[in-house]
């Protein structure tokens, strides 16, 4: 029996929307795309509640279960917006209604600005762009991943500086990764410091603002 991970509403777009031209049957597996974790595209099987099969610009409950929990342990919560598709292509959109994998869900009351990396300030997000280009879908899961992982790791002033310590090289910035779980002191030393007592960065400011005068 497969795991059900949550069960959401579902509205299908109509045809005339972009929607697909016949109806879905129960056991329809589209990509779904969570809101504010575009990075990772995954797929859900969508086993519908009450009814075997739905046409297009209809609405329904479904069971969901998807492929790539591990990375979104602790991050899924009720009334989270989606969006599945077909390809390039939107079919439909949903809301998580019930959680029913406990191992996915969010802890509660918590700041999604905090977990969420998306959800940080625009001059991360941009140096991200910036700095890794091609490979910024990569470095986003991988320091999503660190900052899902442990609260000490949910700074602004972490994360600034291990995208620096990067240096723009998606295999160095893991290795920068691994560092900071080890002991993210030693990560601050390395981007704050050039030489063990002296401090030529705080970033705790945002990029650009971050040289100590």
């Amino acid at each position: 029996m497969k795991q059900i991970d949550f069960i959401s509403e579902l509205e299908f777009l109509s045809t005339e929307q972009g929607g697909r031209k016949g109806y879905a049957s129960s056991g329809y597996r589209p990509h779904i795309e969570f809101d504010n974790y575009p990075e990772y595209l995954t797929s859900g099987n969508q086993t519908y509640i009450g009814k075997e099969k739905v046409e297009p610009g209809e609405k329904v409950k479904a069971e969901i279960a998807i492929l790539g929990t591990e990375y979104f342990t602790k991050r899924l919560y009720e009334n989270m917006e989606f969006k599945f598709c077909e390809g390039s292509r939107t079919i439909g959109f949903g809301k998580i209604i019930e959680i029913i994998n406990t191992d996915l869900q969010c802890e509660s009351d918590i700041d999604q600005k905090i977990i969420n990396l998306n959800l940080y300030p625009t001059d991360i997000k941009n140096r991200l762009e910036s700095d890794y280009g091609n490979n910024s879908g990569e470095a986003k899961r991988s320091i999503q991943e660190l900052i899902i992982s442990n609260k000490d790791f949910r700074s602004q002033r972490i994360i600034r500086a291990l995208i620096f310590a990067g240096n723009k090289d998606i295999v160095h910035l893991k290795k920068m990764i691994e560092l900071t779980r080890t002991d993210w002191r030693d990560l601050l030393m390395n981007a704050e410091y050039e030489y063990p007592e002296k401090r030529v960065r705080d970033f705790n400011n945002e990029f650009g603002k971050e040289k100590i005068k």
